[in-house]
């Protein structure tokens, strides 16, 4: 997502020098606090101010992954002749919520560490998955959800006076991290057009467990009060592949056929969120 900055460059920070406008810049009373001597100070009677709280929410759309693998399932079955396709993760899940809550810790006034836990949800959509003989094979896929936890390294750039805001500071940022993925599975499986009296009402896809994921941000930053800014954050979301679940698909029995198609699993997804952030 291309965002275009508008304004006029108002303050550089790096390490514990000032370029730019001086101690009145808009944004200097979000990165320092008032220091109680000059011993203690980073400039100009302040101290850069370390921890942070923060938090966020907002939408996440998937878009990339296969929730159903179906052109890897075996073939040649009949009686009846059953021939599955593959199912994108974009086309299985609606749009979801994300949610965020930690810390951050400031290395300088460009450049912090940040741990954050996780809340992701999406419901799970109705999809076609294949045909068995005449008949269109249906199911919906359970509705996804994952707790998880990053690390990240956020690296600020030097802020920009836009109309309204005053001044807005941009970052980017890269997360590494794990999630708990809830067990997934197609549920009120039927037939359109046809009817088999073998054919599963819901089968076993994805086990539950965890998952690695990270994530490449930007974002932007603007200050509401003396020590709270707000902002708006995108960027690329990776979640690994979970373990494929078969328990219900053993060897020799109808549901075999459908081995295979849940070798998938694994999400890209673009969030959009609201942050805050709090320094102490």
């Amino acid at each position: 997502m291309r965002i275009l900055l508008c304004g006029v460059a108002a303050v550089a920070l790096s390490g514990c020098s000032w370029m730019g406008f001086g101690n009145n810049s808009t944004y200097s009373s979000n990165t320092y606090s008032s220091a109680q001597n000059n011993s203690d100070c980073c400039i100009g009677g302040k101290k850069l101010s370390r921890w942070n709280l923060e938090g966020g929410i907002g939408a996440e759309y998937v878009v990339g992954g296969d929730a159903i693998t179906g052109s890897v399932a075996p073939a040649g079955f009949i009686n009846p002749t059953t021939t599955l396709v593959d199912v994108k993760m974009k086309d299985a899940y609606a749009v979801g919520y994300r949610a965020e809550l930690g810390g951050s810790y400031a290395l300088n006034p460009n450049r912090k560490l940040s741990l954050l836990g996780s809340y992701s949800q999406a419901d799970g959509n109705e999809v076609s998955w294949g045909t068995q003989d005449a008949a269109t094979l249906r199911g919906t896929m359970s509705d996804y959800k994952s707790y998880g936890i990053e690390a990240g390294v956020r690296q600020y750039i030097t802020p920009v006076r836009v109309p309204l805001l005053k001044s807005v500071r941009p970052y980017v940022e890269g997360k590494v991290g794990a999630a708990y993925q809830d067990a997934i599975s197609l549920d009120n499986i039927n037939e359109v057009g046809g009817a088999h009296p073998s054919t599963p009402t819901s089968l076993a896809m994805y086990e539950s467990g965890w998952v690695p994921t990270g994530a490449g941000t930007i974002g932007l930053e603007t200050p509401v009060f003396n020590r709270f800014t707000m902002g708006i954050e995108t960027g690329i979301r990776y979640t690994g592949t979970p373990k494929s679940d078969n328990s219900d698909k053993l060897p020799a029995t109808f549901n075999s056929r459908y081995n295979g198609a849940n070798n998938g699993g694994e999400r890209w997804s673009v969030p959009l969120t609201i942050r805050g952030r709090y320094r102490f």
